[in-house]
């Protein structure tokens, strides 16, 4: 693997002087973090005896917006990274992708030199039955044709595989107890130049020593284990009889990414800022027909619901929104009009702080494949604005001592700006950059950028969180300021020689919102993506939702923290502080915002049971006389 720069600006300036912007591979995975709590096992053993599986298997990944991790109903192991974000046009929403980190999102070793690579991830199947079909009534041989297929890409938004790098396919001979290496994928040290198609692989299986029950797959690479590089990204895996190399052609019409978000600039914003203005009036879907040749007719629609599941706006109901969606290999994304931008004629209301809506997007069609036609999106009203998605697919970065990074936000009413959260990646060169410093800045509007200084604060230094997930280090201002409605720049200047890395998401582009100064002028960012800066408002009689994440967590008269994160049966939630005059309670909520369980706290700790609830992202919610106080995300994995 060779660290290399993935992108690299450089704008002549007076004197000859060039400003440079840069993004590379994180060190490690915001996602992921969730630090020295006890994990839930989920142990190869626990999962092999468990029945075996049958063919035809078929993973795609589908539910990557809901859980970073395999699901245990196919997988032993959890060591990949599920997400909808690395690769570049996917064939289906969700991906796995593999790297230099463990499942926890840290390097494998954090001191390995670039130049060499390791054993990685690992992604095995739970034993496959291939001697006698489900009904017990056919043997398996090799004339059945029996064979394995995936997709895989190289690099993505990520890091470009070296020619010492490798993705590997092994075959497991259940009575020889043996893994025999069957395909193998070496990086190259060239960057392919828009290279965003899917490679497919077929392996037939022929060797009788196979044909057993507890006959098993998996794929792993090899990488440098310093952190999130030499990426792989692997998609459509099909193990079945009756399958030839010559089969191209999935019955399928999907999602590829996450539609854009409903609000039309941010992905987030604080709950009091909002007006009917911040709107969008379409979507952006992107729909893909992976059929080779076949047009193929589908139906979209939406639907938004409140958090408690009220319907309150649909769209494309009842068959009426359908069109004829071309091959993507021919014509790219679905370009249907109503597919691709369906209007949005709602304006979202009574919100408050912790809102949050469920968008259900839904394709009718017939298929091969119907579970990946549903995906679902939350947007959720705070206390801060946000124009990322929450994954940083690279860091950016500037290597020049004062350089400046400002971002454009809008103020609607007068609020007060009291922190940043920013993800400083926490990797690169270790303990320098801990001792490194920043300041945050305000800066008022300069009409085509920013303007005069309004805010200098105190030099101080990045921190890394232990605990929580997909969260961001909190950084107060010395004094809360106040701030009228208008448009102001909002950022930061590393105080050091050395490089501060910010998490930096790929896929949602802001990049016109985005200015940064090495000392000749503020110039506006010319890489796509959105920097992971998020300016906190509050007023003082209002609880800053995620207060003070470097400590315990606490709002109003208490604080909830919750273990082990991720969780398999049973989840603990310890909140103190609480005042013994009030009634509190704990709610806990689906991704999709239905309440599954609502108990009284009468200790200091509570325990829930977690048996009745699949792999996923769930919500825990603390009320204090019927009001929430404070909000923790959970994962459950097995």
């Amino acid at each position: 693997m060779i660290f290399k720069i993935l992108f690299a600006l450089a704008v002549v300036l007076p004197h000859g002087t060039s400003a440079q912007e840069y993004i590379k591979a994180p060190g490690g995975n915001i996602n992921l973090f969730y630090g020295p709590i006890p994990i839930a096992k989920n142990t190869a053993e626990q999962k092999i005896s468990a029945v075996s599986d049958t063919i035809p298997f078929f993973e795609d990944f589908y539910y990557a917006p809901n859980s970073p991790y395999p699901s245990a109903n196919h997988w032993t192991d959890s060591s990949v990274y599920v997400n909808t974000g690395f690769a570049i046009a996917p064939p289906s929403i969700g991906v796995a992708t593999f790297d230099g980190l463990n499942k926890k999102g840290y390097p494998y070793n954090i001191a390995a030199p670039p130049t060499i690579s390791a054993s990685a991830d690992t992604l095995t199947s739970k034993p496959i039955n291939l001697y006698t079909n489900p009904l017990n009534t056919y043997t398996y041989s090799p004339v059945d044709s029996v064979g394995i297929s995936f997709l895989f890409q190289m690099e993505g938004f990520g890091e470009n595989p070296s020619d010492k790098d490798s993705l590997v396919l092994d075959l497991y001979k259940p009575k020889q107890k043996t893994w025999n290496r069957v395909w193998s994928k070496r990086g190259n040290n060239t960057i392919p130049l828009n290279d965003t198609m899917f490679k497919k692989v077929f392996v037939r299986i022929s060797d009788t020593a196979y044909f057993h029950d507890g006959f098993r797959f998996r794929l792993r690479n090899k990488a440098t284990g310093a952190g999130s590089a030499d990426h792989w990204h692997v998609d459509y895996i099909r193990l079945k009889t009756n399958i030839y190399k010559t089969d191209t052609t999935y019955d399928d019409a999907t999602f590829g990414y996450m539609p854009r978000p409903i609000l039309k600039n941010y992905s987030e914003m604080p709950f009091n800022q909002f007006i009917p203005a911040e709107m969008g009036t379409t979507f952006s879907n992107f729909i893909r027909n992976n059929n080779v040749g076949v047009v193929k007719n589908c139906n979209y629609e939406y639907s938004i619901y409140s958090s408690n599941m009220t319907l309150l706006h649909s769209y494309g109901t009842g068959l009426s929104n359908s069109g004829n969606v071309n091959p993507f290999v021919t014509r790219g994304w679905d370009s249907v009009l109503t597919h691709k931008s369906p209007p949005l004629n709602y304006t979202l209301s009574a919100m408050t702080d912790s809102t949050f809506f469920i968008i259900k997007h839904a394709l009718n069609k017939t298929d091969q494949f119907r579970h990946n036609d549903t995906i679902v999106q939350k947007l959720v009203f705070n206390n801060f604005y946000a124009y990322d998605d929450g994954s940083a697919e690279s860091v950016y970065y500037h290597n020049t001592f004062g350089a400046k990074d400002a971002i454009k936000y809008t103020l609607n009413v007068t609020d007060t700006l009291r922190a940043l959260d920013i993800f400083f990646d926490p990797f690169y060169d270790g303990n320098l950059i801990k001792n490194s410093f920043f300041r945050m800045y305000v800066w008022s509007d300069g009409g085509s950028g920013p303007g005069p200084v309004i805010r200098k604060d105190s030099a101080m230094k990045p921190v890394y969180l232990d605990h929580g997930y997909n969260k961001l280090p909190r950084y107060f201002f010395t004094t809360p300021m106040t701030l009228g409605p208008g448009t102001y720049y909002i950022g930061m200047q590393q105080v050091t020689s050395q490089s501060l890395c910010v998490g930096y998401d790929r896929n949602i582009d802001r990049r016109t919102k985005h200015y940064y100064d090495v000392g000749f002028g503020w110039t506006q960012s010319s890489i796509k993506g959105s920097l992971m800066i998020h300016p906190v408002f509050g007023e003082p009689n209002r609880a800053l939702v995620g207060i003070d994440e470097q400590t315990t967590v606490k709002r109003k008269e208490g604080f909830i923290n919750v273990y082990p994160n991720p969780a398999n049966d049973k989840l603990f939630i310890t909140a103190e502080e609480l005042n013994n005059k009030d009634e509190y309670t704990l709610e806990l909520y689906s991704m999709l915002g239905g309440k599954l369980v609502e108990v009284n706290i009468e200790n200091t700790t509570t325990e829930i049971s977690l048996n009745d609830y699949s792999s996923g992202i769930y919500f825990v919610t603390l009320k204090q006389n019927n009001t929430p106080v404070a909000n923790k995300k959970f994962i459950i994995s097995r």
